[in-house]
């Protein structure tokens, strides 16, 4: 144990990076790691017992009695910056007095660049050209397979102009000749300015893109997804649906009936473990192209957004964290105050 006595846990076995790891004990805490990505609720509550401070990792969804039942929670980070898609219990942390941190921005480049793979994976579905190319490498019509998209002069739609939209955007407009529109709560003058973009009622971008891209972040809890059966009928023939953001964002059972129509074709990065989403893998990657959620893992995007969320988790430790700005809660001193939750600190 370290000469503070607080432990920091960390879960997860490759998002938080070792120089990260070697921060926390550096700033003087114990270091408890949880090194799994799949993670019970039964494990997590077992490794938070004595927490002081918890870095999300892994692939675990904490719910509310995860915060209620930590004692000694003081701040949470989770690795990334949709945690209210990944987080079920965030609210609940919050109202406990918890510090809670994300890492926006931080994979940002990262998840553009991925974006753009699948967009460009679907346009010119190679991996069917693959399967198809035999061991000789032959060239003939059954392996060619149908002509393939040119998006130079296409239309983008992007649902959710954040970091990560306006990536997508710029570069699909100064690096592909892509026409932009988009569709968000309010107009944004920067995103229009740097991608030369048009605001678009959502169902307007719906019937007008060729490829319509989300990267808004993932529904809370009992909210309806993004696109469902309405919007997938809204969308143009042909057109593409490239979703690296939450997989709730897309109803599943109605994106495959769509998909089995043969009017649309889609990709995600990330998957859910249901018979709806087995279907849709069924399906096979010319018309639904589906990874494991990756976008985000790259080498200097883990460096960047562990090093934050050990930073913020520290800081917060150690009562130096006035200046933060990752802090989703800064008032969460007085809020703990106010439902008089005390933290007693190991002698």
């Amino acid at each position: 144990m370290s000469a503070d006595g607080r432990i920091v846990l960390v879960t997860g076995t490759s998002l938080v990076v070792p120089s990260a790891l070697q921060e926390v004990e550096a700033r003087g805490y114990t270091l408890r790691r949880l090194e799994k990505d799949e993670i019970t609720g039964a494990e997590l509550r077992r490794a938070l017992l004595g927490a002081s401070g918890y870095i999300i990792g892994g692939y675990e969804e904490p719910e509310a009695e995860h915060f209620e039942e930590a004692a000694l929670l003081e701040a949470v980070a989770f690795v990334g910056s949709d945690y209210r898609g990944f987080v079920p219990g965030w609210r609940r942390a919050m109202e406990l007095g918890i510090a809670f941190s994300a890492t926006p921005g931080a994979n940002a480049d990262s998840v553009a660049e991925f974006t753009l793979l699948l967009m460009l994976a679907m346009a010119r579905p190679i991996l069917g050209s693959v399967a198809r190319s035999g061991a000789d490498g032959l060239i003939t019509p059954d392996t060619m397979g149908p002509a393939a998209l040119e998006l130079r002069g296409l239309t983008l739609g992007v649902i959710g102009p954040g970091r990560i939209g306006t990536r997508v955007a710029t570069i699909a407009s100064a690096g592909l000749g892509m026409r932009v529109v988009y569709a968000g709560p309010h107009r944004k003058p920067k995103f229009e300015s740097a991608t030369s973009a048009r605001y678009l009622e959502k169902a307007e971008l719906l019937a007008l893109s060729d490829v319509v891209s989300l990267h808004r972040p993932g529904p809370a809890r009992g909210e309806r997804p993004e696109i469902g059966q309405n919007e997938l009928e809204q969308m143009k023939d042909g057109a593409l649906l490239i979703n690296s953001g939450h997989p709730d964002l897309v109803d599943p059972t109605a994106l495959y009936q769509a998909l089995s129509k043969g009017r649309i074709r889609a990709a995600s990065d990330g998957l859910r473990r249901s018979p709806a989403w087995q279907s849709l893998v069924s399906l096979g990657s010319e018309r639904f192209l589906c990874l494991p959620q990756t976008g985000f893992h790259t080498t200097a995007a883990d460096l960047r957004a562990s090093s934050l969320a050990v930073q913020t988790v520290c800081d917060v430790l150690a009562g130096a964290d006035a200046e933060c700005k990752l802090i989703e809660n800064p008032s969460y001193r007085e809020v703990r105050q106010t439902i008089g939750r005390v933290i007693t600190r190991r002698a």
